[in-house]
């Protein structure tokens, strides 16, 4: 089918791979010459990294490609991650090819699975008593609030695709609720402390990582320890997480209303940036090149 846009969608279970990572919408930002913001799953590492600079609390990961022999990656993880560890491709989302490695025959067979999804993986430290929470925020860099908390149950180690797309659907009736409504416990079932722990890190996140708009921030929680970790950012939460602003008495049409303000209050300030200057630095360049003799362009 085609929409409004005269763009060819093809059928989701085929095109999952673009929809995840942001492909498609910066096909769809760019032609309405829209800010191109493209899933930060891509540069998830680089993010833990500027995250883990900032003391937010992140776990060790590393990231590998698909020509990097697999007797390396497994020695690489053994020495700086340890077992458990999950094993990840690094532009999908949905738990599509997402396995959890107690050992060495496990991570090798991880790793072959998941390269036959991406040519770049990441494999992070796995929490074993792990309680999973997202909490979404709003705004800009000058002010932004965070939604509700959510925790989400699963069925194994970790929440797989089925947990969020098949057993919810038959646990509610189907289509008219949400995918994943069937595993979600809203609010989460943590204590007030640690909602407001998460909060207040989705917001430093948020700033940090210079984003506008509406996203949702995943968080794991160690149960043995409490201590709380920053997972992964989602710049493109599936229906804005409205679900999540609305246990917070906020309207549909508000979180709508919300967003054309701050996408045309950006767009003011872009408007008034100077992003080129009048110079005569490469003059002399330009002579140079014209008077020299014997040059090879």
């Amino acid at each position: 089918m085609k929409n409004c846009l005269g763009i060819e969608i093809g059928h989701y279970r085929v095109k999952i791979a673009y929809m995840e990572h942001g492909e498609l919408q910066t096909y769809v930002s760019e032609r309405l010459e829209t800010e191109n913001q493209t899933d930060m799953k891509v540069y998830a590492e680089l993010i833990k990294d500027v995250l883990k600079e900032n003391n937010i609390p992140v776990l060790e990961c590393k990231c590998f490609y698909k020509n990097e022999e697999t007797a390396d990656i497994i020695k690489k993880v053994e020495e700086n991650i340890k077992y458990p560890v999950i094993v990840k491709p690094i532009n999908l989302g949905s738990s599509v090819g997402i396995v959890v490695a107690k050992n060495s025959e496990e991570l090798e067979e991880a790793i072959e699975d998941a390269f036959t999804y991406a040519r770049k993986i990441l494999i992070e430290k796995a929490i074993e008593n792990l309680k999973e929470v997202n909490c979404s925020v709003l705004g800009d860099y000058e002010e932004c609030n965070a939604s509700e908390c959510e925790e989400l149950e699963k069925t194994s180690d970790i929440l797989s695709y089925e947990d969020k797309y098949i057993s919810g659907g038959k646990k509610t009736g189907g289509a008219k609720q949400s995918m994943n409504a069937g595993v979600l416990k809203l609010p989460a079932n943590i204590s007030k402390e640690q909602k407001e722990q998460i909060q207040s890190l989705a917001k430093e996140t948020f700033k940090i990582l210079g984003c506008t708009g509406v996203i949702r921030i995943d968080f794991l929680i160690d149960e043995e320890t409490n201590k709380i970790y920053v997972n992964e950012v989602n710049t493109i939460p599936g229906c804005l997480s409205f679900h999540l602003w609305r246990e917070t008495g906020t309207m549909y049409t508000d979180l709508l209303d919300k967003e054309i303000e701050l996408a045309l209050k950006r767009n003011r300030e872009e408007q008034n940036m100077t992003f080129s200057f009048d110079t005569n630095v490469l003059e002399g360049y330009a002579n140079g090149l014209q008077g020299g003799k014997g040059m090879k362009m």
